[in-house]
């Protein structure tokens, strides 16, 4: 990383040129196109990959800053084309290879068979595990691991949502699967 936090690209530099990471962990993908200046911020955070917030500005001074300016009032604006050129599949598929690799997760303890809250709580965070490595099927991936099929899968995941530990229409934890998993990262001592 160079002093102003961009991705250089080259040495031990782990992101990708155009990538830099802020201080809060956000991953940031910043690029110009002609007098454009764009920038796309990822959260490891977030229950999602792709970007959560965008940024077009005119980035130009001195010299350029007239015929800048002539260019954008000639399109009103930030030109439609601009947005459509932009690599957004490139910089999610990028973004979740990043997050994943920063992860220092190891994979959660499921057992071979689920039959309490607890169990389908791990579960339910290894499926969202899975999912931030960036992998296109995250039951099937956890199927194979466990060596049982596609359709005990998905019938665990059914009733992980029952039992209220996932996200009705996504893979994203409840405060109650979280409630269970922090329990399970921090026993209580015996006393």
């Amino acid at each position: 990383m160079t002093e102003t936090g961009k991705a250089t690209g080259v040495g031990p530099d782990p992101l990708p040129v155009g990538w830099s990471r802020r201080a809060d962990g956000a991953l940031v993908w910043q690029q110009k196109h002609g007098p454009w200046r764009v920038e796309m911020i990822c959260s490891p955070g977030a229950p999602f990959s792709g970007p959560y917030e965008m940024k077009v500005w005119l980035a130009v001074g001195g010299d350029m800053a007239q015929e800048a300016m002539d260019a954008a009032e000639e399109t009103d604006g930030i030109p439609s084309a601009l947005l459509s050129r932009l690599p957004l599949a490139e910089i999610k598929q990028t973004a979740r290879r990043l997050v994943a690799e920063a992860s220092p997760e190891a994979p959660w303890p499921v057992p071979e068979r689920c039959a309490t809250d607890e169990d389908f709580a791990l579960l339910a965070a290894e499926l969202v595990r899975i999912k931030a490595t960036g992998a296109s099927a995250p039951q099937q991936v956890l199927a194979d691991r466990l060596g049982v099929g596609k359709a005990t899968m998905s019938e665990r995941v059914k009733r992980a949502r029952g039992r209220g530990l996932l996200v009705a229409d996504r893979l994203e934890l409840t405060d109650k699967a979280r409630e269970f998993l922090a329990a399970f990262a921090d026993p209580p001592a015996a006393g």
